[in-house]
């Protein structure tokens, strides 16, 4: 079997800058333990929180617990709110501070940060390295009987219709080399959640090539998940927009 986590190694963890955004909203009761974990990994990381102004003041507690330490570098966004801004927003920083490596995961303790380094060193010989849920070796626990029947789903629907060709196509959890997210920002338009599909559909479209390392997926640890049924249709849709070049955001 697979090991799920490699040991530190030669590509990236001492020669390059890294950084991983944590788009964030009601993310109160997980931010600070996540943020807690990802520094104490054997990386010179940076923490980049995007918040949306979170009715929970997510982004203020972390500001306040995080006071003076310049790995994290925290952003409450009032304006523009939801994933996709918050996504596109975090990549803007991220390449503005001339990180060499910029990552980003769920703020939910949905992806574990014991992940990052086998991620990372992924990177050698690939342009993006993505966090995967149905390699060999992988498992997803917790999670609910909807859920997992609209993952599958939305893999078959975007590998067929978007050429993506990965096992894990919706997956959030993941790491680019930054020439990469330099290359496509100005292509991206989403808004929401959807911005994780949008992202893979212009990587592949400009050429780059995408490794996948199997992962544990967690259903969320604390609090309430914000995925509902309904946003299936509303995804398949856009995706066959997105085919077309008929998506706007």
């Amino acid at each position: 079997m697979k090991k799920l986590q490699k040991q530190s190694g030669d590509y990236a963890l001492k020669s390059k800058k890294i950084s991983v955004i944590l788009p964030t909203y009601n993310e109160k009761e997980n931010i600070v333990p996540l943020v807690r974990e990802i520094l104490n990994l054997p990386l010179d990381i940076t923490v980049i929180i995007v918040d949306d102004d979170s009715p929970d003041f997510t982004g203020y507690y972390a500001q306040n617990y995080f006071k003076g330490n310049e790995r994290v570098k925290i952003f409450i966004r009032k304006e523009k709110r939801g994933r996709g801004y918050a996504g596109r927003f975090g990549y803007e920083i991220a390449l503005k501070e001339q990180f060499d490596i910029i990552g980003e995961m769920d703020a939910d303790f949905s992806h574990s940060p014991t992940f990052i380094s086998g991620l990372v060193n992924s990177l050698e010989g690939a342009d993006v390295a993505s966090g995967s849920r149905f390699l060999s070796g992988s498992k997803s626990l917790r999670q609910n009987i909807v859920r997992k029947m609209i993952t599958l789903c939305a893999r078959f629907y975007v590998n067929l219709l978007l050429r993506i060709n990965l096992t894990d196509p919706t997956s959030g959890f993941r790491f680019f080399n930054s020439y990469v997210l330099r290359s496509i920002l100005p292509e991206l338009r989403s808004t929401d959640p959807f911005i994780v599909t949008e992202v893979f559909y212009y990587v592949r479209k400009k050429g780059f090539s995408i490794k996948e390392y199997p992962i544990v997926f967690y259903e969320r640890k604390h609090g309430k998940s914000k995925l509902k049924f309904f946003t299936l249709i509303k995804y398949l849709y856009r995706v066959l927009l997105l085919r077309m070049g008929l998506f706007y955001g």
